[in-house]
């Protein structure tokens, strides 16, 4: 977790301030801006830029650093802006990265690069962290660093800004997932309890609405819906029965079958005839056709006998001897359309008088056929007028029979029909009815499984989240160091108990029996802070936990007075911040003071001025 800063930059404000490794000191009089510095510190590594002197907003506009994390060296270069999705530029000796600040669909972020950097774990954790159910929120790597800074305003009065109830949160989650209370596994079954009591939560809403909605109505009673629905199908499969009866109202009346049995054979027969009599009509129609080809082919042949020329100009379009159709792309223009012969060019006379005697004896023929035709069709017609009009007294005799009966089951089977109507209808809402029941049944099975469920989480939670062994030895060690480290500041003496504390339920120090909040003096709490912070991060190191190791204390002796033992206090804090720079020099400290001892001096990487602030004039040197 090792984490460093080499170098920062103010680009705009015309400073660098180079750092070690072990204790760094940054010192001057009051409105230096040593607190800005503590501010861009904290902004390189993640956090926000807050409320800055005027002089910083207006110079400078980007910081930049040299930081190593876990053992690789990094240059970054951040935006000096509020803005979420600036790109941040981060190069490494291997690769190079742009990604906004804090702020991305798809988490790729800075801060997020800051915790995969760093081995942090990306968990979401429970707003509430006595209700497991209640909203997740994610613990970022500003979280992890509330245990790396000490604030000038928090120094005496807080705790890593635990009087904040948000950060007091995140504190608490920090320290369980540090001292191994807190895992993955915890995270994840977290989320499923929540995931089971959303569902949970809105199955038990969704079924009181039904139980209010559906109070004094019929749906209050199953068995009720279930004999009613039973009645009704029982009444519409009658009358359903009864309307295939009444859709046979012909055969219901007496005499009637054998009526319509000869109407059915009339209206055959004379579909036959009329069948018949078509195919009549279109013989005929070819055979006059041909008649009149064949005269006119007569007429031609007579023509050609007379002249003494062949008849090739003639068109045959039907045969001469059945009349059927003649398609034109039979033969070519040098074949003859009827023998399929190249015509002879000597001219016979007697030949055609031959053909012309044919042609006369099958036009006679086909002249004979045409009358037979017609006449037959003729025949033909006339029976089936008289078909027809036996039909048409067939037809209404039978009419005739059933328009009484109709006219009675006409009332009858209107309202047969709409009481069949109104009984579906019925039916489907008394369905639905159970339909809903159904779905409240099904609601109520998958609520009881949920809680089934629920309970089986929670005791896992229970057990998961039990103070471990493992972890209860890491916090006896974090309490040796604590009281180590107070020892050596030689606070004054006083409480109930022999030793301090870390509160097992608030995970706060406490001095000698009494807790945090009720240390009165500024001066006290400024050292049980320091202790307390500094037996964290020795503790870490010690134990190989996950902290980022380093430390950025702003205002140390603002409340360690210049009367009695304070002094000694003072000198007591540095020697102990000295001899860890010397003993943990991985533990990089950088120190923000006003004023400070002279054995110190050797550590000091920034001494400001009123002459000398931290942002320079860059346009005016």
């Amino acid at each position: 977790m090792k984490t460093q800063i080499h170098a920062i930059g103010l680009d705009g404000g015309g400073r660098v301030v180079n750092f070690e490794a072990g204790l760094n000191i940054v010192t001057g009089p009051i409105a230096s801006g040593k607190t800005t510095l503590v501010k861009y510190i904290r902004f390189l590594l993640g956090g926000s830029l807050g409320q800055l002197p005027k002089e910083a907003r207006a110079s400078v506009a980007t910081v930049s650093g040299s930081v190593d994390l876990n053992g690789t060296s990094f240059s970054i270069v951040r935006p000096a802006v509020t803005t979420a999705s600036a790109r941040v530029e981060i190069a490494s000796a291997k690769r190079t990265w742009r990604l906004p600040a804090s702020s991305s669909p798809d988490g790729d972020t800075y801060v997020n690069w800051l915790l995969q950097q760093l081995g942090l774990p990306r968990l979401d954790v429970p707003s509430a962290p006595t209700r497991p159910e209640s909203d997740p929120t994610p613990v970022s790597i500003n979280d992890y660093f509330l245990y790396c800074y000490l604030a000038q305003d928090e120094l005496g009065f807080s705790v890593f800004g635990h009087r904040d109830a948000f950060k007091n949160i995140k504190r608490r989650y920090v320290f369980d997932i540090t001292y191994g209370f807190y895992d993955l596994q915890v995270a994840q079954l977290q989320d499923r309890l929540r995931d089971v009591h959303s569902q949970l939560r809105e199955l038990q809403a969704r079924q009181r609405l039904f139980e209010n909605f559906f109070d004094d109505t019929p749906l209050e009673n199953r068995a009720r819906i279930e004999h009613e629905l039973r009645e009704v199908a029982g009444e519409l499969k009658q009358i359903e029965t009864d309307s295939k009866d009444l859709a046979s109202v012909p055969r219901g009346v007496p005499g009637t079958s054998e009526l319509q049995s000869e109407i059915l054979q009339l209206e055959r027969q004379s579909a036959e005839l009329r069948a018949a009599i078509d195919a009549e009509r279109i013989s005929l129609h070819n055979l006059n056709e041909l008649t009149s080809q064949l005269e006119s082919q007569s007429s031609k042949l007579t023509r050609s006998i007379v002249s003494h020329k062949h008849l090739m100009d003639v068109q045959f379009v039907v045969c001469p001897r059945c009349g059927r159709d003649l398609p034109p792309e039979r033969v070519t223009e040098d074949v003859c359309e009827l023998c399929l012969q190249e015509p002879l060019l000597a001219f016979s006379r007697d030949t055609l008088i031959d053909e012309q005697g044919a042609v006369e004896q099958q036009l006679t023929e086909t002249q004979e056929l045409a009358r037979q035709r017609g006449e037959r069709a003729t025949v033909l017609g006339r029976e089936l007028e008289g078909l027809d009009a036996d039909l048409t007294q067939k037809r209404m005799e039978l009419e005739f029979q059933t328009r009484s009966y109709v006219s009675e089951q006409a009332t009858r089977i209107a309202s047969t029909a709409a009481r069949r109507a109104r009984l579906a209808a019925r039916a489907a809402q008394l369905q639905e009815y159970l339909d809903v029941l159904s779905k409240m049944d099904d609601a109520q099975k998958v609520a009881a499984q949920l809680a089934v469920e629920k309970g089986r989480l929670e005791q896992e939670l229970a057990i998961a989240t039990a103070k471990s062994n493992e972890g209860r030895t890491r916090v006896e060690h974090l309490k040796k160091r604590f009281n180590d480290i107070l020892e050596e500041l030689r606070p004054p003496r006083f409480g109930e108990e022999e030793l301090s504390n870390i509160n097992p339920n608030t995970n706060l120090p406490e001095y000698h029996g009494r807790s945090f909040v009720e240390l009165s003096s500024p001066g006290l709490a400024t050292l049980v802070n320091l202790a307390h912070a500094l037996a964290h991060h020795l503790t870490a190191i010690e134990l190989d936990l996950r902290l980022p190791d380093i430390l950025v204390i702003d205002g140390l002796s603002e409340h360690l007075g210049q009367e009695g033992l304070d002094p000694e206090r003072r000198a007591a804090a540095y020697k102990v911040l000295m001899g860890l720079s010397s003993s943990r020099p991985e533990l990089q400290v950088i120190l923000i003071d006003n004023e400070i001892p002279d054995t110190a001096r050797r550590f000091v990487r920034l001494e400001l001025s009123e002459e000398d602030r931290l942002i320079r004039n860059e346009a005016s040197e």
